[in-house]
């Protein structure tokens, strides 16, 4: 039990332990030793302190000791990416899930790297789901689509004419050069 965590936390939010025994429909002596780890903490009560003190259930659960793994984020993988760079969605009902990293935004989803005999060969890249405006992204790693339609893993560069853009394409980086970009999403992680 992190005592000194949750005296904080009430001390920030000037709760009392009597008013916290309040808000929990509970004895203060039962809140005073449950604070201290001499009463085990309920699952219900969990809950109510965590809204008394606006954070996370989990935190709470992780502060009095009980080891949480529900925040653990899982991940699609949807697609691959071929030493070209291009794209290619998984048949429907094909897809694995993989651990995510745990501040991976929800709706990331992952693209494996398949380029045999490359050191890239089964990474994962992990993606953002949200679809962005190639200029915010310059010089990053990106799932991007063409307006053609197409769709390829690059690190995006300034075009040569005005409101282009050139695509090392990844992990060869061979250049596809002055392509008008509809929109691209950034790889936040690799997974080798």
């Amino acid at each position: 039990m992190d005592t000194a965590w949750f005296r904080q936390q009430l001390a920030a939010r000037k709760i009392t332990q009597r008013t916290l025994a309040k808000n929990l429909d509970l004895d203060h002596a039962a809140v005073s030793l449950m604070l201290r780890g001499k009463r085990r903490m309920q699952p219900n009560e969990a809950q109510q302190l965590a809204d008394v003190l606006g954070v996370k259930t989990t935190e709470i659960l992780r502060r009095a000791g009980i080891h949480v793994i529900d925040d653990v984020r899982t991940v699609l993988i949807s697609a691959w990416v071929d030493d070209e760079g291009t794209v290619t969605l998984f048949p429907a009902k094909t897809h694995d899930r993989v651990v995510g990293p745990a501040d991976c935004p929800s709706g990331t989803f992952g693209i494996q790297c398949r380029v045999p005999g490359a050191p890239q060969d089964g990474w994962l890249l992990y993606v953002s789901p949200a679809q962005e405006e190639p200029f915010h992204n310059l010089d990053k790693l990106c799932l991007v689509a063409t307006a053609q339609g197409a769709g390829c893993v690059a690190l995006l560069r300034r075009g040569y004419r005005t409101g282009t853009y050139n695509l090392m394409a990844w992990p060869k980086y061979g250049p596809i050069n002055d392509a008008i970009v509809a929109w691209c999403s950034p790889v936040l992680w690799i997974k080798p």
